[in-house]
């Protein structure tokens, strides 16, 4: 049954008559974080307003976790990074020395940069006569210096990669991000999650920040690791090993590491039945959205969603320039695409573009509503109006939750399948609506070596797509041969 926001408990629980709230800490972080939950008090009893307040509070409790994790174990932090790399330095130089020259060597060198590390004290403690029987360092009564966990662990990390050897994982981030990866920057974000998750898993199983010695058997408790004690779906499992398996193989290319042990890393895909498969909104849901209240940008956002097929984030990033001649929008590659696409504008539309573009010069934003976020550069611009379409779908009850499932099976993507199905349905060929959509055609002929199909023809094609009715008239469902709803 349909989970509706009214009625949506994920985050919260009843704590003394109000609602808070809660968040698991992944076990990974529990123990230095002290506590498997953190929680907020919302202050409310009421569930409705529990609901609408408790994403910001969701929101910064996730930022909490994530920066603590950054702190204690990134991969990717800048100090962390510039350290390893100067212990995996000293551990190759200290290689061309014999046993007894290392030691005094190694000493000398990493005595002086561990204190470098762990900077000045944050407190002292006295040696009780009970540690001193027991073998701790100084007499009884004797002030031994505190420093901060944080650099403590870098420091004894620190030490580990340079008398024993290894490479940091992080150690060519910098130079791949520059050479080699071309991705947009959610993506980004995805490699430098990824990054720190192996970091901390190899740091918490003994193995320390090294890359070289990530094999076939870490892989494999990596992937079990994050489906067991982090219970990641396993289409996101498979996304960051292929972030890791494309780092690893530009490690391989710089001759650090011999072997890319991700190559071989299996996730398991379970087969996901049609009624679990996220799907085309209905032609009643269709209905309810257009009709709905909500602001004009977003039922504007929405139109051209479900006229175009394009993504949301395609959509609100057109530029006035980007309509051209008010025949075509121009949107830029998303995706696997190669290039920018011109899709005709529908005659539904026509309205909102005249609207839209009245003002405004070629440079200026179509959607200057959903403004990009300076402080947050690499979060998209549509990150705000996807917030605000899902709000509003689920006040309207438009809503399709599987259990066991964290995303509903509708969601603004649901237009652009709602497209494709009534572009199928109304008679147009398969390479043209892939084309239209932006989606590979098949084949070295059609998908490599032809130019496209004709304007014209996507004219033809989009015009042939009806809205249902939004006066009030009957609604047709029409009958699929192999329905998801």
């Amino acid at each position: 049954m349909a989970r509706t926001a009214a009625g949506d408990k994920r985050f919260l629980e009843l704590h003394h008559g109000k609602y808070r709230v809660v968040m698991t800490v992944p076990k990974v972080l529990r123990k230095a974080m002290g506590t498997t939950k953190l929680k907020r008090q919302l202050g409310t009893d009421s569930l409705a307003v529990a609901n609408e307040t408790k994403w910001a509070v969701v929101k910064d409790l996730k930022e909490e976790i994530l920066a603590f994790e950054r702190q204690t174990f990134g991969a990717g932090r800048a100090d962390r990074q510039a350290v390893l790399q100067q212990a995996s330095e000293l551990a190759k130089t200290l290689s061309d020395y014999g046993p007894e020259e290392r030691g005094g060597l190694a000493r000398a060198i990493v005595e002086d940069t561990v204190q470098g590390i762990l900077g000045k004290p944050v407190g002292y403690r006295e040696v009780s006569p009970w540690m001193a029987r027991t073998g701790e360092a100084g007499d009884a009564g004797t002030r031994i210096p505190v420093y901060d966990p944080n650099r403590e662990r870098l420091a004894d990390d620190f030490v580990n990669v340079a008398m024993n050897g290894g490479l940091p994982i992080a150690n060519a981030d910098a130079a791949y991000k520059e050479k080699r990866l071309r991705v947009s920057p959610r993506t980004e974000d995805d490699h430098d999650r990824a990054l720190r998750m192996l970091g901390a898993f190899c740091i918490c199983q003994g193995l320390g920040d090294d890359a070289t010695k990530v094999d076939e058997y870490v892989v494999a408790d990596f992937v079990a690791h994050l489906e067991n004690e982090h219970g990641m779906a396993a289409r996101t499992i498979k996304k960051y090993v292929s972030r890791l398996k494309l780092y690893f193989d530009y490690l391989k290319s710089l001759r650090q590491i011999t072997a890319n042990p991700w190559k071989e890393a299996v996730v398991y895909m379970p087969t996901a039945k049609n009624s679990e498969l996220e799907r085309p909104f209905t032609e009643q849901e269709v209905v309810t959205l257009l009709t709905g209240k909500c602001k004009q940008a977003l039922r504007d956002v929405m139109m051209m969603g479900a006229l175009t097929g394009a993504r949301l984030d395609a959509v609100v990033d057109l530029k006035a320039g980007d309509v051209i001649d008010n025949k075509a929008f121009r949107f830029k590659p998303q995706k696997r695409e190669k290039g920018e696409r011109f899709v005709p504008i529908h005659s539904d539309l026509m309205e909102i573009v005249g609207r839209r573009l009245q003002g405004k010069k070629p440079e200026d934003d179509l959607f200057p509503e959903y403004p990009r976020d300076p402080d947050k550069p690499k979060v998209e611009r549509s990150f705000r109006a996807s917030k605000h379409f899902t709000t509003y779908r689920r006040s309207l009850g438009v809503d399709d939750m599987v259990a066991g499932k964290r995303r509903s099976r509708v969601n603004f993507h649901s237009f652009r399948r709602w497209f494709i199905t009534k572009a199928e349905r109304s008679g147009s060929p398969e390479p043209l609506i892939a084309a239209i959509v932006g989606h590979t055609r098949k084949g070295m002929t059609l998908g490599h070596y032809s130019e496209g199909p004709e304007m014209i023809a996507a004219r033809e094609a989009v015009e042939r797509i009806k809205l249902p009715p939004l006066d009030g008239s009957p609604v047709i469902q029409p009958e699929a041969i192999t329905p998801r709803s």
